[in-house]
């Protein structure tokens, strides 16, 4: 996994937890709506994630696979498929809610989280440390 890679995967694992934390926080303190920065801050994450998909997508054409690690094929699917359905799903729950809109939103971000780990996991072969990221 190339660096550049690898350090936006991180920087979009920590992004998601931010806004699943950020919307739990949200809901036990009983807010009817999120401020501007938790929609910005999700606003970026999605613009990030699909710019990875992209960048992900070019080194596939490019030749440059995950090579080094059993069921190398699962990067692809955590990389790119399951966190942008659990955004897009957390987008139609988002809409669909009369108050606390951001609760839908949060739910997708949990969902992204752990998925964009585990694509960060299995392109870094399993471990997950600052070896990986240089």
């Amino acid at each position: 996994m190339t660096t550049f890679h690898a350090w936006l995967g991180a920087t979009l694992v920590a992004a998601f937890a931010v806004l699943t934390i950020g919307g739990i926080v949200l809901r036990l303190a009983g807010r009817d709506e999120a401020p501007t920065v938790f929609w910005g801050l999700q606003h970026w994450t999605e613009n990030l994630l699909l710019f990875q998909t992209v960048v992900g997508v070019v080194f596939l054409l490019l030749g440059r696979r995950v090579t080094d690690v059993d069921l190398a094929f699962l990067h692809y699917f955590y990389g790119s498929l399951f966190p942008l359905v659990a955004m897009v799903g957390g987008r139609i729950a988002a809409m669909r809610r009369d108050h606390h809109d951001y609760v839908g939103l949060t739910w997708g971000a949990f969902f992204a989280f752990g998925l964009t780990l585990r694509a960060l996991q299995t392109g870094c072969a399993g471990v997950l440390t600052l070896v990986c990221l240089t």
